[in-house]
C-alpha cells in the first residue's frame, strides 16, 4: 500500500475583539492587543508549538491519509504574533471544536479518520467579554494509491518481436479522489536494474499505451550479439503514478516492475530456465544439486547432476505442458529438496521462479567425552549438515551462569567451572536459524574426574 502524508496546516479569518481587563487595573482601548486564531494539524507525534517549525504553515484547507494519526492545534496571535496555550488562557472564557458537527471540548483533537472523504472542521472560541470567533476548514482524507500492472502478464513469453501491430500496456491505478489530477509515466529497458531511469513518456492513469516498433534487442548488456533461433529478448516495464491535490502539492505511486520476452524466431523448441538457490547458505560451492526434468508421463527428460547452489539451470526441451521439475541437494541434505510444474509453450524462453531449497533441520549435539579430568574443557560437538552453524550465536549457561565459549572444526570447547554438580545449558542456532533442542546436561564433579550426562529435557528439571 502505498502512503501520502502531507504537512497541513489551517488558517482561518481572523477576527479582532476588544479585551476586558485581565486584572483590576484599568486598560486604555489603545493598549488592547488584537487576538486572532488559526488552526494547524501536524503529525500526532510532533511535539512542540507548530508555528516554531517551518515545515507547517496555515492555510483553509489540508489533506491526510486514512488512518494516519494527526494532532489539530487552536493557535491563538495576538497583534500577529503566535502565542503559546499558557499564554492564551487569559483571553478566552471557552473554547471547543466541531469535527463534521460533533463537539470535542479540547484546545488540540488528536484524530484519524478510517475511511476517505471529506470531512468539515469548526474551531469555536468565545472570548473574555463574550464575543464568538469562529472558523471553518475542510479535511480531505485521501485513499492510499496503488499501480497494478495488468498487461501483458509478468513474465509473458509469447510476444512477437517484430510487434507490426504494436503491444498493448495496460495497467489500473486506484485511489483517485475527485479532488486530485494525476498522469502516469511509462518505463521500460532491456536491463532490469535501468527501468526507472528510462522513461518512454506520459499519459492519463485512466489509458493505455501501445508499444510500437521492434521489440528484439540484438545486442545484450555486454555487447555480444544476440542469436534469436537460441535466445529471446526481454523487456521490463513499469509505471508511476504522479497525483496531485488541491493544494498543489504531488505524491508519487510505483508498480511493481514485470517483464515479457518476445519468442525464438527459427525454432520450435522451448528453453528452460530454472534459478536454484540455497536458502541462507553460506557456502554454496559445497552444494551439490540433483534432480530432474520429468514429463507429464514420467519420463525423464533431462537429469540435473552436480550443479552448484546459486546458480541457473538451463535446457532445451520439446514444448509441452506439466513438466516436473525436482532438486535435491545431495551432500548438505537438510537443505532437502524442492519442485515445481511448467508449461513449456513452443518458440519461447521460459524463466521460472527461483527454486528454494530450505534447511529446516535443528542443530545436534553430544559431549566428545562423557568423563574427562576436571581441569580440562568440556567438549561438544555441534552437528548441522545445512546451512552450517552460527558461532555468533552459540552460548553456554551452567547454573544461569555465562560461560566463555570456543567453536573451530564442528566443536564446541566450554571451561568446566562446575565444583559439585551443575546443569549445563548450551544454546546453538544455524544460518537458517534453526534452534538446537531446549535440554540440559548435568555436570558432576568427583575429585579429579567430571562426568557428563544427559541431556534431559526442561520438564524434567
Amino acid at each position: 500500500m502505498y502512503h501520502r502524508i502531507f504537512p497541513i496546516s489551517v488558517v482561518f479569518a481572523t477576527a479582532s475583539l476588544l479585551l476586558t481587563a485581565c486584572t483590576d487595573s484599568k486598560i486604555n482601548s489603545s493598549d488592547i492587543p488584537e487576538i486572532t486564531q488559526s488552526i494547524f494539524v501536524v503529525p500526532e507525534s510532533y511535539y512542540g508549538n507548530p508555528y516554531e517549525s517551518k515545515r507547517y504553515h496555515p492555510s483553509d484547507e489540508f489533506f491526510v491519509n486514512v488512518n494516519e494519526k494527526i494532532k489539530i492545534c487552536g493557535i491563538y496571535s495576538l497583534d500577529g504574533n503566535y502565542i503559546s496555550s499558557e499564554e492564551s488562557t487569559p483571553y478566552y472564557n471557552t473554547h471547543r471544536w466541531l469535527i463534521d458537527n460533533k463537539d470535542v471540548n479540547a484546545s488540540t483533537v488528536y484524530q484519524s479518520f478510517d475511511k476517505a472523504g471529506i470531512h468539515k472542521v469548526t474551531f469555536e472560541t468565545v472570548d473574555h467579554i463574550g464575543d464568538t470567533i469562529r472558523t471553518d476548514a475542510t479535511i480531505y482524507v485521501n485513499t492510499p494509491s496503488t499501480v497494478s500492472l495488468q498487461t501483458p502478464a509478468n513474465n509473458y513469453n509469447q510476444v512477437d518481436g517484430k510487434n507490426e501491430n504494436g503491444l498493448e500496456l495496460l495497467w489500473n491505478v486506484s485511489g483517485i479522489d475527485p479532488w486530485e489530477t494525476s498522469f502516469c509515466t511509462i518505463y521500460a529497458s532491456y536491463d532490469k536494474d535501468s527501468v526507472w531511469s528510462a522513461p518512454l513518456g506520459d499519459t492519463y492513469c485512466s489509458e493505455g499505451v501501445n508499444l510500437l516498433g521492434e521489440l528484439d534487442l540484438y545486442i545484450d548488456e555486454k555487447g555480444d550479439s544476440i542469436n534469436h533461433d537460441m535466445e529471446s529478448s526481454t523487456i521490463y516495464w513499469a509505471v508511476e503514478a504522479s497525483i496531485k491535490n488541491g493544494r498543489g502539492s504531488v505524491e508519487h505511486a510505483f508498480s511493481e516492475i514485470f517483464s515479457f520476452s518476445t519468442k525464438l524466431h527459427n525454432s520450435e523448441n522451448s528453453i528452460i530456465e530454472i534459478p536454484v538457490a540455497c536458502q541462507f547458505d553460506q557456502y554454496p560451492e559445497k552444494s551439490s544439486l540433483n534432480g530432474a526434468i520429468i514429463s507429464a508421463t514420467g519420463d525423464t527428460l533431462f537429469r540435473i547432476s552436480n550443479a552448484k547452489a546459486n546458480t541457473v539451470i538451463r535446457e532445451e526441451l520439446q514444448p509441452q505442458s506439466n513438466i516436473k521439475i525436482v532438486v535435491c541437494d545431495s551432500i548438505r541434505t537438510e537443505f532437502g529438496c524442492d519442485s515445481m510444474m511448467v508449461d513449456l509453450a513452443p518458440s519461447t524462453k521460459t524463466t521460472t521462479d527461483t527454486l528454494f531449497l530450505r534447511d529446516k533441520v535443528k542443530p545436534n549435539m553430544v559431549p566428545v567425552e562423557t568423563v574427562v579430568q576436571t581441569n580440562s574443557a568440556l567438549r561438544f560437538f555441534i552437528f548441522d549438515n545445512g546451512a552450517g552453524v552460527n558461532a555468533s550465536k552459540i552460548q553456554a549457561f551452567a547454573n544461569n551462569d555465562s560461560l566463555q565459549t570456543k567453536f573451530e572444526n564442528h566443536i564446541l570447547s566450554i571451561p568446566n567451572t562446575c565444583k559439585k554438580e551443575c546443569n549445563l545449558v548450551i544454546r546453538a542456532e544455524d544460518y537458517a536459524r534453526n534452534k538446537a533442542p531446549n535440554v540440559y546436561w548435568k555436570i558432576k564433579v568427583n575429585g579429579t574426574e567430571t562426568k557428563i550426562t544427559g541431556p534431559f529435557s526442561k520438564t524434567e528439571e
